[in-house]
């Protein structure tokens, strides 16, 4: 009996702490995107998605370096709207949209993936937020924040993007740890579904020819 009761006591001390830990960890990095935070200049825009990307791309060749990071913010949103609705879910339209559909990018049973957009930073760089719903226990909103920095040729037209930092909520997340969950998948796989513009997982860029949008 003394060892049962003993057993007993080490496994709810075990789950307390368990329990602690976890609830410690959601909320560090509990964290809720909306609707209000998505971009309303590509979400709200009529007419082509890929029409608008083009007549963005020309107005990036044409401005000036200040005005150039904006209209770069922009191509993005509307780059990454494009292929949410190509590629995924082209009933996406969580401003809008009337289904249930609609209002998510793409559904697990474990979690919900509902939000992608761009902002610029102050240090000029690009900030793709990717945000996730998990609906069962342990419940928890939370969303990953990829800095990028920015590298405009005017000479080639192309526009690269580096991986700068990764955080979850404000975690930040090592290369290491960023490598171990990429390796899960199949890197050549993913590469080659991003049929705009070239993704490298390896040297942690995207790169885009504006040209391409026209050919």
């Amino acid at each position: 009996m003394k060892l049962i009761k003993g057993l007993l006591i080490t496994v709810v001390v075990l789950l307390i702490i368990i329990t602690g830990v976890l609830f410690i960890t959601i909320n560090r990095i509990d964290y809720s995107v909306s609707s209000s935070d998505l971009p309303v200049e590509a979400y709200e825009a009529e007419g082509n998605l890929l029409t608008l990307m083009q007549n963005k791309a020309f107005a990036i060749v044409f401005a000036n370096e200040e005005d150039s990071y904006s209209l770069i913010e922009d191509f993005i949103n509307l780059l990454i709207l494009n292929m949410i609705r190509e590629d995924i879910n082209e009933d996406y339209d969580p401003l809008n949209g009337e289904t249930d559909e609609s209002g998510y990018i793409f559904k697990h049973q474990q979690f919900t993936l509902d939000y992608i957009f761009a902002k610029l930073n102050e240090d000029d760089q690009i900030v793709v937020t990717v945000s996730l719903k998990r609906l069962d226990f342990p419940k928890v909103s939370t969303a990953f924040h990829f800095y990028f920095d920015i590298d405009y040729d005017y000479l080639s037209f192309s526009l690269n993007l580096t991986l700068d930092k990764v955080y979850l909520h404000d975690v930040e997340i090592s290369y290491e740890i960023y490598d171990y969950f990429v390796s899960l998948g199949d890197k050549t796989e993913i590469e080659d579904r991003i049929d705009k513009g070239e993704l490298d997982l390896d040297d942690y860029s995207y790169s885009i020819h504006f040209l391409d949008l026209v050919w």
